[in-house]
C-alpha cells in the first residue's frame, strides 16, 4: 500500500512538474519566495487594525506570528526529522527528469512542505478571523495554492509533501482560530 502511494506520488510529481514553460520559471522562483508575503502581511495588519480594538489587534499579531512558529517548527523540524523523506530533486533516480532552470533544492528532506504549512496556516488564521472585502479574500485564498504548486514546480516537493503541509497549516490555523474566537477580548466590528 505504502509503496503504491509512493509510486503515485512520483508520478502526479513528474506530471506537475513537466507543466512548465520558461516564461514562468521567474514566476514560481518569486510565487515561491518571501517578498510576495510582504503585501498580504501588510494587508492584513491594515484590515486587522481597522476592524479590531487596540488589544485584539496586538493579539492578532500575537496569534499571527505563533501560528507561523508553530507551524513552521512543526513542518520543518519534527515531521521532517521524523520522516526522512528526500526531497524529489535529491533523488539521483529523479534528478534528470526533473525540469531544472538553475533554481536550488533545498534541504534534504521534504515531508512536509513548511511552504505550504506556513502559507496556509497564516491565511486561513487571517480569513477566519477579519472580515474581507470578496476580492481580497479570493486572492488570500490564493496565495497557498499557488505557493504550493511553485514547490512542485520548482522540483522541491511531491504532491504528498504538499498535502502534509496544508494538513498541518490547517491544524495549526485551526488551533488559533479556536483560541481567537474564545480569547479576544470582545467583538470587534
Amino acid at each position: 500500500m505504502i509503496e503504491s502511494l509512493i509510486s503515485l506520488d512520483k508520478r502526479v510529481f513528474l506530471f506537475l512538474n513537466g507543466l512548465n514553460f520558461s516564461w514562468l520559471n521567474p514566476i514560481m522562483d518569486f510565487v515561491s519566495g518571501q517578498f510576495l508575503w510582504f503585501p498580504f502581511i501588510g494587508l492584513s495588519l491594515y484590515f486587522a487594525f481597522k476592524q479590531l480594538s487596540r488589544k485584539n489587534f496586538y493579539i492578532f499579531i500575537l496569534f499571527m506570528v505563533l501560528v507561523l512558529i508553530l507551524s513552521d517548527t512543526t513542518s520543518s523540524y519534527v515531521l521532517k526529522n521524523l520522516t526522512e523523506r528526500l526531497r524529489p530533486c535529491r533523488e539521483q533516480d529523479l534528478k534528470p527528469l526533473i525540469y531544472s532552470f538553475g533554481q536550488k533544492c533545498g534541504g534534504r528532506f521534504g515531508f512536509v512542505s513548511s511552504h505550504a504549512a506556513n502559507s496556509l496556516a497564516l491565511t486561513l488564521f487571517c480569513l477566519r478571523t477579519l472580515k474581507l472585502p470578496k476580492v481580497f479574500f479570493a486572492v488570500f485564498l490564493l496565495l497557498p495554492f499557488l505557493v504550493s504548486y511553485s514547490r512542485i514546480y520548482l522540483g522541491v516537493h511531491y504532491p504528498g509533501d504538499i498535502l502534509g503541509g496544508l494538513l498541518v497549516g490547517t491544524f495549526w490555523s485551526s488551533i488559533y482560530v479556536f483560541f481567537w474566537r474564545n480569547l479576544s477580548t470582545e467583538q470587534d466590528g
